[in-house]
């Protein structure tokens, strides 16, 4: 990742690495990161900017924010989720908190 990423350019990554993504979810994306932000803030002890987040952690928040996009992605249902080559039908998976209670 580059050195100097902030909230938005994470939030960017995700959508440009994601296909499909419904303004429900793309609009909600920088939120999205700053709370995956706020996790690894919380979890670390370190105060992050969301201005430049250290290299360190631009890889956490970027997969925890990922994570969070696709459990969005896969609440709202009706289609698949692509990353890649890896596509999920959507219609079929649980969310995050269904697992949970399964």
């Amino acid at each position: 990742m580059a050195n100097s990423w902030n909230v938005g350019s994470i939030a960017l990554h995700i959508i440009q690495n994601l296909n499909n993504v419904p303004a429900g979810v793309s609009g909600n994306m920088v939120q999205i990161v700053e709370l995956a932000k706020g996790f690894v803030q919380n979890y670390t002890g370190d105060s992050i900017s969301s201005d430049n987040i250290p290299e360190k952690y631009q890889g956490a928040v970027t997969d925890y924010a990922m994570a969070n996009a696709i459990d969005m992605l896969n609440v709202q249902g009706g289609g698949q989720i692509s990353l890649g080559e890896l596509s999920v039908n959507t219609d079929e998976m649980l969310s995050a908190e269904q697992y949970r209670v399964f």
